[in-house]
């Protein structure tokens, strides 16, 4: 009797959303009942978060990453690829042998802060704690509203325990805390007097604040509506603790910044029990509809906060601008609350977790090389071109590709670099010629089930036919918003204390346009292959979102972030590194790497940026009220086509590689039938506890 055919399985599209479902789909349990192939437009793997290796090995990424201390399931997927993987004894000479190789801990994070005409940047040491993220260990349980009240009450206590006090020297253990400091300098143990004040009054309103929480706990379990007179109480005594903050700062900068964080917490707590949060079953997505900066001041932050460069720096790190446009700011109240009390509440070991070398090189060819030795096939530069339904409007009956005339199957596509293996910018075999070959896919004869895993940029043209007969795909890929990039990587011949950047490693937001976010990367100097005597001292990233209309035209977009770069260069950079100012005020261009004898400004053409305008390449953003535009992994409609990505419904709706994963998993768990939260960790939005 002959073997069962295996289920086969097309993934369309190679960044993080799509390698997770096959690698889950190719765990043990499963490999034997289905065959994977993995189709990616792309030559290299990793979609928005891919990176590659350019002249001299120099890493060339699509902007900035980080993982965050929260991104449980990514971080157990990743340690699971080098967990099998084993490269102390499969490839030995390989000097990123295990995760924690690959990633470090990165304590410091801050905002650039521009006031009286100067900038000068805040920058907030988050202590670690003892956990790793991956490990499997259970959660306090899930964040909850009630929850976030009772750790927001606990971050405004570390808060004000931690002003006046030394900073926290990364790598110290024991209990997350933040101390923030706004000088160079940590400040004296002693403090200001104004500080030490704003400390006490902190403290008080925590007190205040807590007996508030721990009564709505109570009326959530007894049924009493909210608008009580306990909470009338608590939200009456933390608008004058609001009152008496604004007048002990009028004349201190530190505190007046240590207010504004004072004053963010507890207009988000009184927002909290005055919408009726704790009382809701809808929890945080009661206020997903509204903005989160005019949330927070409709319970009544002051001017100065909403204004603030704590506030600018979230809307920064979500690219969080509606097309583009720095004047036009929205995220969602709710995913706001929700993603801060997973940041600050639910970090495993470190807030952020600094990449060890590129993205491409310590996540995508690991996952590539484990996938590969699990049977998974890859074909790149295979772009999704249309997905054409069944005659009876039910599932996916064709899968269009096109390809470079010529394309076959794929050889190795990595490299290696100082012995990591990486993705080359340039692929290692190139088809002849520009014109493209069509490939159609049959249901039945070459996929059963398909995972639809790309960028949502594509998707109108992809999926043209589910747009015409579905109205939920007609709503969703008319209101799902996404954005266009642009981002900058600089290599100098100085280092960081020569250039007077004191934070090595930071990352910070809140800084000048054109580009608001950077990065200190140097430490990535010594897994690039610079010729002896040309190797740089310093690297910085920087990125930002890019005007949509800039995308119109992509020759011109790439102008315009050339013209980009060169006035930040030469008119911004200087309140990042006052070392790399030349005598007029300007940029010291001689500070460039590999320029090749060129001079000036011309030396900026041996640097790496980029325009990000490919719809494929497009950041996915989350606006207010359109959460619930969002497909679920198992609800395309269509029955063998389910859905992967972080546009997607996974629990988390924001554009980051920890819904990438959920999206992956989810959709595995649709192919094989699984309950939707099978497997994954942790407790997201509608998701539920795993």
């Amino acid at each position: 009797m002959p073997a069962a055919r295996k289920r086969r399985v097309a993934i369309l599209g190679g960044g993080m959303a799509g390698l997770t479902a096959a690698w889950s789909l190719s765990e043990p349990e499963a490999r034997d009942d289905v065959e994977i192939c993995v189709f990616e437009r792309a030559a290299s793997l990793g979609g928005k978060g891919a990176s590659t290796r350019g002249i001299h090995g120099r890493i060339e990424e699509h902007g900035l990453h980080v993982w965050l201390g929260y991104y449980e399931n990514a971080f157990r997927l990743i340690r699971a690829v080098y967990d099998e993987l084993d490269r102390p004894v499969t490839d030995p000479a390989c000097p990123i042998a295990s995760w924690r190789d690959a990633f470090a801990p990165a304590d410091l994070v801050g905002v650039g802060d521009r006031r009286d005409g100067s900038w000068s940047h805040w920058v907030a040491a988050f202590g670690r704690n003892d956990g790793e993220p991956g490990d499997g260990a259970a959660a306090d349980g899930p964040l909850s509203v009630v929850t976030f009240v009772r750790r927001g009450l606990g971050l405004l206590l570390d808060f004000s325990d931690s002003i006046g006090a030394p900073a926290v020297p990364p790598g110290a253990s024991g209990p997350a805390r933040v101390v923030l400091s706004g000088s160079p300098v940590p400040p004296r143990p002693d403090g200001s007097a104004a500080v030490r004040e704003l400390g006490e009054l902190v403290h008080r309103a925590e007190i205040a604040a807590l007996v508030g929480a721990i009564e709505s706990i109570r009326m959530l379990r007894a049924g009493v509506p909210r608008g009580g007179s306990l909470a009338t109480l608590v939200l009456g005594y933390l608008d004058r603790i609001r009152t008496e903050l604004l007048e002990r700062v009028r004349r201190d900068t530190d505190a007046a910044r240590s207010a504004e964080l004072a004053d963010m917490v507890i207009s988000a707590l009184q927002g909290v029990i005055a919408d009726g949060l704790l009382t809701d079953p809808a929890g945080f997505a009661v206020v997903d509809h509204l903005d989160f900066r005019d949330w927070l001041a409709r319970h009544g932050a002051r001017p100065e906060t909403l204004a603030s460069p704590l506030i600018r720096g979230m809307y920064d790190l979500v690219f969080a601008y509606e097309d583009g446009d720095p004047g036009r700011p929205r995220f969602p109240a709710g995913l706001g609350l929700f993603l801060a009390g997973k940041l600050f509440f639910e970090y495993r070991g470190s807030i952020f977790w600094q990449m060890q070398a590129g993205m491409g090189d310590v996540v995508f060819a690991p996952l590539y090389q484990a996938l590969r030795a699990r049977g998974v096939r890859f074909r790149l530069r295979h772009r999704v071109a249309r997905l054409r339904l069944s005659g009876d409007r039910e599932s996916v009956a064709e899968i269009v590709l096109r390809r470079p005339a010529g394309t076959g199957v794929e050889d190795d596509p990595l490299v290696r670099v100082l012995g990591l293996p990486c993705f080359p910018s340039t692929p290692r075999s190139r088809p002849i010629g520009g014109s493209e070959d069509e490939l159609v896919l049959t249901a039945g004869e070459d996929f059963d089930d398909v995972v639809l895993a790309t960028s949502p940029g594509p998707l109108r043209s992809v999926c043209a036919e589910l747009v015409d007969d579905s109205p939920r795909w007609r709503a969703m890929v008319d209101g799902l918003a996404t954005v266009p990039t642009q981002s900058l990587q600089v290599w100098l011949r100085e280092d960081e204390r020569a250039l007077g950047w004191r934070w090595p490693g930071a990352t910070v937001s809140a800084y000048a346009t054109p580009f608001d976010t950077y990065a200190s990367m140097s430490h990535l100097i010594a897994r690039e292959a610079w010729p002896a005597g040309e190797q740089p001292l310093a690297i910085g990233y920087f990125c930002s979102v890019l005007p949509r209309r800039a995308a119109d035209d992509a020759v011109a977009a790439h102008r315009l972030v050339r013209a980009n770069a060169l006035e930040f260069l030469e008119s911004r950079s200087g309140g990042l590194w006052p070392g790399a100012a030349a005598a007029d005020g300007g940029f010291r261009w001689e500070l460039l790497c590999g320029a090749d004898g060129a001079v000036g400004p011309r030396r900026l053409d041996s640097q790496y940026w980029r325009a990000n305008v490919d719809p494929s390449e497009h950041y996915v953003q989350a606006l207010p009220g359109t959460g619930d535009l969002r497909l679920r992994a198992d609800a395309s409609g269509y029955g063998n086509l389910v859905l992967a990505g972080d546009w997607i419904d996974s629990g988390l709706g924001a554009g980051c590689i920890e819904a990438a994963v959920l999206a992956g998993l989810q959709a595995a768990n649709a192919v094989r039938g699984r309950p939707r939260s099978a497997g994954v960790a942790g407790s997201w939005i509608g998701l539920g506890a795993a």
